[in-house]
């Protein structure tokens, strides 16, 4: 603002570049300063805006007027020239480079970029394994590969392996080391796996002989196990021998081998002289053993990711005909390929031309931009900087903290944030200024003093001393209000993971009910989650309890029971033997639709059928499907088909909706079902419902998200993640000779047993252990102030070991709670001032249309008829008895209890078998017939009813009934007929009720109902 309102141009917004971190911040950046500046221009600021206001004022020395003129000029200019409006992501930006300079960076002119890196790497990985079989030495690796993982009782399955390595490619941070490797061959690798192999096998001779050694030396000194203190020194050579040696080395018996005495005071005196002389070769023997194990630790764990390791070169080959064939650009290339074109040229060509334009340059949320993103981008600042003979008409403004720094997966880097804060200068102009800003402008005055007190005390936990002093010395902020707020801390109590689950989402449904009572709207809340299965769980619960929920991540289509069945009627059509795929559709309709109280006999007596005939066992539930109908069909056809055949259409459920189109787009490529589910297995994760924003709903997202946006209420559930897990993370080690001679770095799972392996593996295992404590009470911290008003933490009760460091957020929280001298051992709930300071705001209520059925278009036969129902049109006054008694018939199929007739009405209206002007008439209709006195009880809903079912007599006769009802082994039969009484419409009816007594039923009532113009009713 200052910029824009200080300067002479007419069109200041030029030559100024503002770059963000993901879209929502360059959104909310851009109103923020189309707001301030249409306020400003107001003749009297509107008090949201009058801070500002008065801080511009103040800091340029100009009148009300002249502020008010310029920014009236600037709106009015922007305007009409947006797209000069430069707020932009980085990754935006970078690929605005790429597309205007795509012939100097040798781009095709006309490439796509795909953001969607994962598809395109499973889409590599695929065609590795595909070649398999034709190309021998590939076959031969991926071959020793499964069997290595099948005698690990694993998954044979080697494409998930080669994904998660395939990932490398795509990460910055691992740029480096896969530049050493990129030239080596599959026959490099297996040098290296041949070495590894030989010197495994020598060291373990080594340790084997150690062993023998030192049970010959007790035995040559008459020395026994039991003269050992708890036996533990010969239990550990005994290990040796079986080929079952520890891994283990922090034990306290090992500590105390070398100079503390070996036995218990009970050996006698002659025998510990001996042992005391021995003990030096004990020591040896030991050491010389746990050297030896340590070394095979290591080349274990060097040799266990190698093939995969050795097949990233096939990988990239495949990516690049991948690439080459669709003509696109992967998004996690973009910094790559301008790094490696700008590198090392004094001057580089691509900024010298853009870089003339841009004179100021924004730089929000720098915590998380990338190390190479940084090393790009400072050529260009720094071309700006110097080039310009007027220091004041050029700038560099960098906004960031590194407490909120949580992508370092993506490549952010808190530390080189926190280097800039220090004297470090990477700019050839010296003038470099750092400006701490200690007001907070978010939150209320309790949420910003928690925040200040928690991660204040919390800082002493850092391994790292520069993490400790960020959080120290940065953590104290100034609340802007001058008072309000409101913070909660609940522990739940429980054991069991499924346990604590439906407590967490039970008190979350609590407190929004809360804030329901106080009248706020569900639009001012939002639930933080920190993964995307917690997201769903609260999604799901509030949904079930008739809360509106917001939440693009956790909506996911994969998440609806009856998109999985449909899904699992795909795969029986491709397979019908597949045993889990058969229960899938057994479970699915036994909880969902048949409601069994019982399933495993209804599943155990289908289960070992196949193909048709499994799906003819459906038939007598009413489910009728031919397998021809899903093979011979389009995927769009078959979906449509399993859809209706299986009635899970009865209302609206968006979830399908979204698939159903989901299918239609796929399908216009020609897609078979087993192409379809593949795709599905890489899209899955991203498709969800796109929900409309609704100022009266809750919004549900996860952290990483949420940085960058504030809201009234936060709730956050599930606040239990460990701190310092980096069981999941792997570190490039450095091979040592002789097994570097052809590969010089190894990729190795993360682990403690590093800090034995040396110096180096151990300092580079520490400092990523300090890393993700950093990365952890950051996304806490990202968490915790997101709040205006007020905040909820709901975690369980956990507290740490005497003496030991909180290992999870639980654990954290009370501690903090302790030092503070407010912790009680029963008391579960901790609060920090009160919910009366909050302020209610005025929603004004939207419109929203809530779809109340299923659409589609069937294309398959008979999908499409035509209405020839409305007899109201023929002159005939029996036809149009008739006519009305079958459509009432038809109605009655769709009706349970008589709760069922109006929505069974709006149904029909909307599929076009009744009219708006009919609906009263065959209402009265229906009305009479559930409230006569011979029917009233079986419409009450204190019978299990089936409509429309059918039964299968001894003979095999398919039997329909209009509608049963049972009351335990009591049976109703209610049959619907039209027109005059006839014979066999009560020889039909017999003939039911002698089948469901041949079945062991007690038949209690035959009813023939008759819908003419009245409703007649006739006991057989």
């Amino acid at each position: 603002m200052l910029l824009l309102l200080s300067s002479k141009h007419r069109e200041p917004y030029n030559h100024i570049l503002a770059v963000t971190f993901t879209n929502k911040a360059v959104a909310e950046m851009k109103s923020r300063i189309v707001e301030n500046l249409a306020g400003f221009a107001c003749p009297q600021c509107p008090e949201k805006n009058r801070p500002m206001f008065e801080m511009v004022q103040k800091e340029l020395g100009l009148t009300s007027g002249e502020i008010r003129e310029r920014a009236a000029r600037i709106l009015k200019s922007l305007i009409h020239n947006y797209a000069a409006f430069e707020v932009s992501t980085i990754d935006g930006f970078t690929h605005r480079v790429l597309r205007t300079f795509a012939k100097d960076l040798d781009l095709p002119l006309n490439f796509e970029v795909e953001l969607n890196t994962t598809e395109v790497l499973q889409e590599a990985v695929d065609q590795l394994v595909a070649r398999a079989g034709t190309d021998p030495e590939l076959t031969q690796i991926l071959v020793s590969f499964s069997l290595g993982k099948t005698d690990e009782d694993k998954s044979w399955d080697v494409s998930r392996d080669l994904l998660e390595i395939a990932e490398l490619l795509t990460r910055e941070t691992n740029q480096p080391f896969l530049e050493l490797l990129k030239d080596k061959e599959l026959s490099d690798f297996q040098r290296l796996d041949h070495t590894l192999k030989k010197e495994i096998a020598k060291l373990k001779g080594q340790a084997t002989e150690a062993a023998e050694s030192f049970f010959s030396l007790l035995e040559a000194h008459a020395v026994e196990d039991s003269d050992f203190s708890g036996g533990y020194c010969p239990k550990f050579f005994h290990k040796i021998l079986r080929g079952q040696p520890d891994s283990d080395f922090d034990k306290v018996w090992q500590s105390k081998l070398e100079d503390q005495p070996l036995y218990p005071k009970k050996v006698p005196a002659s025998k510990q002289q001996v042992m005391d002389q021995l003990q030096p070769q004990i020591w040896s023997l030991f050491s010389g053993v746990k050297e030896a194990l340590l070394q095979i630790q290591f080349m274990e764990a060097v040799q266990k990711n190698l093939v995969p390791l050795s097949l990233l070169s096939a990988i990239q080959n495949e990516i690049e005909l991948i690439k080459r064939s669709r003509n696109i650009v992967l998004i996690s290339e973009f910094n790559a390929q301008i790094a490696a074109t700008i590198r090392d040229q004094p001057a580089p060509f691509i900024y010298e031309r853009l870089g003339e334009r841009y004179r100021h340059y924004f730089i929000d949320e720098f915590q998380d931009t990338s190390e190479l993103q940084w090393k790009n981008l400072i050529p260009l600042i720094d071309h700006a900087l110097s080039s310009e003979p007027d220091p004041e008409a050029n700038s560099l403004t960098i906004v960031g903290d590194a407490k909120q720094s949580i992508y370092r997966w993506r490549g952010g880097k808190a530390e080189q944030f926190m280097q800039l804060c220090t004297d470090y200068n990477p700019f050839s102009v010296e003038d470099k200024k750092v400006v701490q800003l200690p007001v907070n402008f978010r939150s209320t005055r309790e949420v910003v003093e928690f925040n200040n007190q928690f991660f204040t005390f919390s800082s002493r936990y850092f391994q790292d001393q520069e993490h400790r002093t960020l959080f120290e010395e940065t953590s104290r902020q100034q609340p802007k209000s001058p008072g309000g707020g409101y913070v909660k801390i609940e522990l739940l109590q429980a054991d069991q993971e499924e346990e604590i689950n439906k407590l967490y989402v039970e008190k979350v449904l609590k407190t929004i009910r809360s804030i329901q009572d106080r009248n706020i709207s569900l639009g001012e809340v939002c639930i933080l989650t920190r993964t995307l299965k917690e997201g769903v769980l609260v999604a799901t619960h509030l949904s079930e309890h008739g809360v509106p929920v917001i939440s693009q991540e956790s909506l996911l289509l994969s998440g609806s029971p009856r998109v999985q069945f449909v899904l699992s009627v795909l795969r029986f059509a491709l397979d019908g033997s597949v045993k889990q795929v058969k229960w899938e559709i057994l479970q699915y309709l036994a909880d969902h639709q048949l409601n069994l109280a019982e399933s495993h006999e209804f599943i155990r007596d289908r289960l070992e059928l196949n193909d048709q005939q499994f799906l003819n066992s459906l038939q007598t539930f009413g489910y009728k499907l031919n397998l021809e109908d899903l093979t011979v069909s389009t995927l769009y056809e078959a979906v449509e088909t399993v859809i209706r055949c299986f009635n899970l259409i009865e209302g609206s459920d968006a979830y399908l909706q979204f698939f159903l189109d989901f299918v239609y787009e796929t399908t216009q490529t020609n897609m078979g079902i087993f192409s379809f589910l593949e795709l599905w297995e890489r899209k899955k994760d991203k498709l969800s419902i796109s929900a409309p924003e609704n100022p009266d709903a809750v919004e549900i997202m996860t952290i990483h998200k949420a940085k960058g946006l504030e809201f009234e209420i936060v709730i956050y559930p599930f606040a239990h993640s460990k701190i310092g897990d980096v069981s999941r993370e792997s570190l490039w080690l450095p091979l040592p000779e002789p097994l570097n001679q052809d590969i010089p770095v190894g990729h190795i799972r993360a682990s403690k047993k590093m800090t034995s392996w040396g110096s180096l593996p151990a300092d580079l295992y520490n400092i990523l252990c300090g890393q993700s404590q950093l990365d952890a009470l950051n996304v806490l911290y990202v968490a915790l102030t997101r709040p205006v008003q007020e905040l909820y933490v709901i975690t369980k009760m956990d507290t740490p070991k005497k003496d030991q460091e909180p290992k999870n957020y639980a654990q954290l929280l009370s501690s903090y709670l302790q030092d503070a001298g407010i912790w009680r051992e029963d008391q579960t709930i901790y609060e920090f001032g009160s919910t009366t300071s909050y302020q209610v705001k005025q929603v004004e209520k939207q419109d929203v249309q809530v779809p109340q059925r299923f659409f589609s278009s069937p294309t398959q036969a008979g999908g499409v008829s035509i209405i020839t129902r409305s007899g109201m049109l023929w002159d005939s006054r029996q036809e149009r008895a008739l006519e009305r008694g079958r459509l009432v018939h038809e109605l009655f199929a769709r009706v349970d209890t008589q709760d069922d007739i109006e929505a069974v009405l709006e149904e029909a209206i909307v599929e076009g078998l009744l009219t708006y002007d009919q609906r009263k008439e065959i209402a009265n209709v229906l009305r009479e017939v559930v409230d006569h006195p011979q029917l009233k009880r079986l419409y009450e809903g204190k019978t299990v009813n089936f409509t429309e079912k059918d039964i299968i007599s001894r003979d095999g006769t398919l039997l329909r009934p209009d509608r049963i009802c049972f009351e335990e082994n009591l049976v109703s039969l209610v049959d619907y007929k039209t027109g005059e009484e006839r014979p066999e419409h009560q020889t039909q009816i017999k003939v039911y009720a002698q089948v469901l007594e041949e079945m062991g039923y007690e038949v209690k009532d035959r009813l023939l109902v008759y819908l003419n113009d009245t409703v007649q009713v006739l006991r057989i």
